[in-house]
């Protein structure tokens, strides 16, 4: 199993606008990855992205509609519950690895700190590591191979500016 990890795109602040969806800059960034990944799919995405899901707040769910529209356009993107920021992400992670061996690929889009502690779960087995320091509309790869999961690639929007 593949699994990405997405952080939403650069959000508007409380202040501007409560649903805080995306601003201008991180539709543009989301929109710049979202595009170098569909340029280089076939060499960058090995498994078939079978499920994209959200946490179900606004700039996730644009972030996830962006980047599914690229990269995998037939897959709706799904607002699903324990993905919120503050959320244990153990719940998510006894899923990924009942899942591991799967022959498919998962794409996530959340929020820190959640999916910072999903990812020390998964390469570290403690959610108190952070060995990835994620960026807003960056999308991080982890796979599955030879009995344990390991970055694959991580995709920027600095790398693709």
């Amino acid at each position: 199993m593949d699994v990405y990890l997405v952080q939403h795109g650069e959000a508007l602040s409380e202040e501007q606008d409560p649903q805080r969806p995306m601003s201008e800059a991180g539709r543009a960034a989301v929109a710049r990855v979202a595009s170098f990944l569909a340029d280089r799919g076939p060499h960058l995405i090995d498994l078939p992205i079978v499920e994209l899901r959200h946490s179900g707040k606004l700039r996730a769910r644009e972030t996830a509609e962006i980047l599914g529209q690229a990269v995998c356009p037939k897959v709706r993107p799904t607002a699903v519950d324990g993905m919120q920021p503050k959320d244990d992400p153990s719940a998510v992670h006894a899923e990924l690895e009942s899942r591991r061996d799967e022959p498919a690929a998962l794409m996530l889009v959340g929020h820190l700190p959640h999916l910072a502690r999903l990812t020390g779960l998964l390469l570290t087995g403690d959610a108190g590591k952070s060995p990835v320091r994620f960026v807003n509309a960056a999308v991080l790869r982890l796979g599955f191979r030879n009995g344990s999961w390991a970055v694959d690639w991580y995709v920027t929007p600095a790398c693709v500016s």
